[in-house]
C-alpha cells in the first residue's frame, strides 16, 4: 500500500515538474505593437494584436498583454514587432486572473 501511495505521489510530482517547465519555456509571437488602457488600471498598458491566434490555457486569442517593455521598446508603437517571452499570470481584482506575456526581448520585423 505505502508503495502504491509512493509512486502515485511521484507521478504527479513528476506532471506538477512538466508543467512547470512547459510553462517556462520561451515563445516568440509577432504582431502590431499597441498601448491599452483598462478601466481600474488592471493593465500592463500595452498589447501586441497576433498575426495569427495562439492558443493560451486552453483558449484562442488574437491579442496578449505585455509586460517589461522599456522605453526603447515603446518606440515600437503602431510597428510589426517579433516579441520573445515567457508566459506569466496576473491577479486581478476586477478582471480575474489573466495572462501576460514577460518581455526578454522586442524588434521591429517587416510585415
Amino acid at each position: 500500500m505505502r508503495l502504491a501511495s509512493f509512486g502515485m505521489n511521484l507521478l504527479f510530482f513528476c506532471l506538477c515538474l512538466q508543467a512547470l517547465a512547459e510553462a517556462q519555456n520561451p515563445i516568440t509571437v509577432t504582431g502590431k505593437l499597441v498601448n491599452i488602457m483598462d478601466v481600474g488600471g488592471e493593465s500592463t498598458g500595452w498589447a501586441l494584436q497576433l498575426d495569427s491566434a495562439i492558443s493560451v490555457d486552453g483558449k484562442q486569442v488574437d491579442s496578449i498583454e505585455l509586460d517589461g517593455l522599456t522605453k526603447k521598446a515603446e518606440k515600437l508603437e503602431d510597428k510589426h514587432v517579433e516579441v520573445v517571452g515567457k508566459l506569466s499570470h496576473r491577479p486581478g481584482v476586477d478582471r480575474g486572473d489573466w495572462t501576460v506575456l514577460e518581455v526578454a526581448s522586442i524588434k521591429q520585423v517587416k510585415s
